[in-house]
């Protein structure tokens, strides 16, 4: 449990809850992994605090769309060699 709570600190920057309700900080949990897992299948990997990061830059008008596909094309893993 304490793992969690680390987890949606550190990685996906939760630092307060915004709700004190019982349906609201549901919410807001459900909308961490939501994010942090269409982050991964997007990336092809855990998104890291940068990807956090720029994302929240992105949504508040501070980066461009370039730079976050800039950032995302960096990240992705290369295709694994094919067997012959």
């Amino acid at each position: 449990m304490q793992l969690f709570f680390r987890w949606l600190n550190c990685l996906l920057g939760c630092r307060h809850l915004l709700s004190q309700s019982e349906n609201g900080v549901q919410l807001q949990v459900y909308m961490a992994l939501s994010a942090s897992l269409l982050l991964s299948r997007w990336v092809g990997r855990a998104p890291t605090k940068r990807t956090y990061e720029l994302l929240c830059f992105y949504l508040r008008g501070w980066a461009s769309t370039r730079e976050v596909l800039a950032h995302i094309d960096r990240l992705q893993l290369p295709a694994p060699p094919s067997k012959k």
